[in-house]
């Protein structure tokens, strides 16, 4: 089984929106394009991406973006037992929160994101709760690189 990569809303938006940063997650999603990794997005950055994209681009196209998103990248459910779990952590933004329960639940190791200061989680009620890793797109290619390096 490939390796899974979870891409925060903000990866995603980066890619769509050619913002800066958004060549390392090109390279990222090449590397599933490659059978390295399987990357993640939950269905809350889907509602995300089309609140962002509303804002942005013609109402026609945002259908279409979804679809290829959905086509490119595997979309994880999201349930209540993942909002519970959610609200027993301790961090400053509960969207934020919710993609951390998401990526954990459905077996994602590494959490990417530019924002990582927004996710310095506290354990808050749920000690038991191991949190993904979470890195910037430009980290986990780095640590990628050096570990196919001693392979």
């Amino acid at each position: 089984m490939r390796p899974r990569v979870f891409f925060d809303t903000n990866i995603m938006l980066d890619l769509i929106l050619e913002r800066p940063g958004y060549e390392d997650a090109a390279r990222i999603l090449q590397m599933q394009e490659d059978g390295d990794i399987e990357v993640c997005l939950s269905v809350l950055s889907v509602a995300n991406i089309a609140y962002v994209l509303r804002k942005t681009v013609p109402h026609a196209l945002i259908a279409p973006t979804l679809k290829q998103i959905s086509s490119v990248v595997h979309v994880l459910p999201m349930d209540d037992s993942q909002l519970q779990q959610a609200l027993l952590l301790d961090g400053p933004d509960m969207e934020d929160l919710l993609q951390i329960v998401c990526a954990k639940a459905e077996g994602c190791p590494v959490l990417l994101t530019h924002n990582t200061r927004d996710f310095r989680i506290r354990k808050g009620l749920h000690e038991t709760f191991v949190i993904p890793e979470i890195q910037t797109p430009e980290s986990f290619l780095k640590g990628w690189h050096a570990l196919q390096k001693t392979d």
